[in-house]
């Protein structure tokens, strides 16, 4: 009976433990905030191993070196960690009510390969949030918790339209190998428009941007409103300046860009010395312009 009784103590141990390590970051965090204890993310925290991993990416070599940037690193990421626990008390969140929904990883670092962005959508009392947000790595499948970017955002609850996650969204979208083809599409004829003087087709491809604040930015024109009429033909003779003798022109690399507006969708276009930014919103799960930018090539 004491033998029965060990085991079932063992297993009942084992268990108890691996509940306390979640497999995820994500999960492990959110324990880690409910349980006080730091030291629930320690095996998400980078190691030698992974900065070794970085090559010549890494500004020094040497392990004495890279441990001392762990600790300087590690110590940041607790900081902020602590930052979170803070806000929480401070919005009094209750922690064991908050659940994960979804998890984004996108990469918005033009100049990085090493990291990219991690967005947690969490469920607290019936709304969905997006204010939790990382910046890992990756090595032999394993991710790594490099910074915890704003972390006085965590649990602000302050933004209901979910801008950040819909920032990663736009960018996983603009990576898939159709994107480009059909955004090219949408800019040549929109510019065909505009040389023909058609203006029937432009207007049916531009977004509304009048002074009605539920409308503004959110639905195309209506060209039976004699104003909205008025105001898609000014922006039609605008984007005629801009494109005014550029006969030839190549489509740069998309770019997206989170403002109040929401998140736009930028094709940059070469004509000669110029680059003309046609800048997008999607509407109705379509891509409307809404602004456009001419400047010169640096």
């Amino acid at each position: 009976m004491r033998f029965i009784n060990f085991f079932a103590l063992l297993v009942f141990f084992i268990f108890g433990c691996r509940n306390d390590s979640p497999n995820k970051l994500e999960d492990a965090f959110i324990v880690s905030l409910q349980k006080n204890d730091f030291t629930i993310l320690k095996k998400f925290l980078p190691d030698v191993a992974y900065y070794k991993s970085l090559g010549d990416k890494m500004p020094f070599q040497q392990n004495e070196d890279i441990k001392k940037f762990i600790d300087e690193s590690n110590q940041r990421i607790k900081d902020a960690w602590q930052n979170a626990i803070y806000n929480a008390a401070e919005k009094k969140v209750e922690l064991n009510k908050v659940m994960i929904r979804d998890v984004f990883y996108y990469d918005p670092f033009k100049r990085d390969e090493a990291s990219e962005a991690m967005i947690i959508n969490y469920e607290y009392k019936g709304k969905v949030w997006d204010d939790i947000q990382f910046i890992i790595g990756r090595y032999n499948t394993r991710t790594y918790l490099l910074t915890i970017p704003n972390p006085t955002r965590a649990f602000s609850m302050a933004d209901p339209e979910l801008r950040a996650t819909n920032e990663a969204k736009a960018w996983i979208e603009t990576q898939k190998p159709d994107f480009k083809k059909n955004i090219e599409e949408v800019t040549h004829r929109i510019i065909n428009d505009v040389k023909e003087n058609n203006f029937e087709s432009f207007a049916q491809q531009i977004i509304y941007r009048g002074n009605e604040e539920s409308r503004r930015w959110r639905s195309g024109v209506n060209t039976n409103d004699s104003l909205e009429k008025r105001q898609a033909t000014e922006f039609m003779q605008e984007v005629g300046r801009q494109i005014e003798k550029c006969d030839g022109y190549e489509t740069g690399e998309i770019i997206t860009e989170r403002q109040s507006e929401g998140v736009w969708i930028i094709l940059p276009v070469k004509c000669g010395d110029r680059i003309i930014s046609f800048a997008y919103l999607r509407v109705n799960n379509k891509l409307m312009l809404g602004d456009t930018d001419s400047g010169t090539k640096q």
